[in-house]
């Protein structure tokens, strides 16, 4: 009888630490919700500060299910709307950086115990120049003795992954974010290829364009707003308050946004 009780009280003490784990867990949650609106809100948001906020989240360990899944897109929809802001304002590394530059490349070389760490900005044959003589000495160098490993994808790549491997966002989701980063590509290329070095350039041209060349330019670009990260906002309090709802958020992907 008395290992019958002390199983009780045992069980019943895991269970309370349970709930209190989980409930210190949601407020860290909430909290990295509400300083991500203050983000949006502010225009703030950078590669760095997005990298932040995703291991603020990542730091909230065993979070799982809607909660999750909704602080994460919303991380996502940040990111997007910062690759869109460089894309319209013709700058073409802060594009590159969030889409297709890895974060952190290993360059793993035969006879050293330790990788070396490709510099971000930097090409293989300039950060490894003096291997050989000649630069075709550095590339042939490069094929015979290197191995690349790719240890962090750049931000946007990998918030999809991990939106597509959570199994909580719809996959029509996954399509609309999807068509945005092929949005923001293309934007980057056709501004680029219309020789505008920077968003003064775009400005400037804009301002003394005819109607007719102003409204083409202006149709091409992203011009994304907030109102999915703030969606994506109220369907994470309303699955704060209400636990065992279905998101709206799901069913709302159904359809992608407008992306111009």
């Amino acid at each position: 009888m008395r290992a019958v009780e002390n199983l009780s009280r045992w069980l019943a003490g895991v269970r309370f630490l349970t709930e209190d784990l989980a409930k210190t867990r949601t407020r860290r949650l909430a909290k990295l919700n509400t300083s991500m609106e203050k983000d949006a809100h502010l225009c703030r948001f950078n590669e760095t500060l997005l990298e932040k906020r995703l291991n603020e989240l990542e730091g909230i360990r065993s979070v799982e299910g809607a909660a999750y899944g909704l602080t994460l897109a919303r991380i996502n929809e940040l990111a997007l709307l910062c690759a869109a802001n460089y894309a319209d304002h013709c700058e073409t590394q802060g594009v590159g950086d969030l889409l297709f530059n890895p974060r952190r490349i290993l360059v793993h070389i035969r006879g050293l115990s330790r990788p070396v760490v490709k510099k971000r900005h930097m090409g293989l044959t300039e950060q490894f120049a003096d291997v050989a003589g000649t630069r075709g000495g550095v590339i042939a160098w490069l094929r015979d003795e290197t191995v690349l490993e790719i240890k962090e994808k750049a931000l946007l790549p990998h918030l999809y992954d991990r939106l597509r491997d959570s199994g909580v966002v719809s996959l029509q989701y996954l399509d609309s974010v999807r068509a945005r980063m092929m949005k923001i590509a293309d934007v980057s290329v056709f501004l680029a290829c219309s020789h505008f070095s920077n968003g003064l350039d775009l400005h400037q041209w804009l301002q003394h364009a005819g109607a007719s060349d102003r409204k083409f330019v202006e149709s091409k670009l992203c011009r994304f707003d907030r109102k999915i990260f703030f969606d994506l906002g109220n369907d994470f309090q309303q699955v704060l308050r209400m636990k065992d709802i279905q998101p709206s958020f799901l069913g709302k992907m159904d359809t992608a946004p407008s992306i111009g």
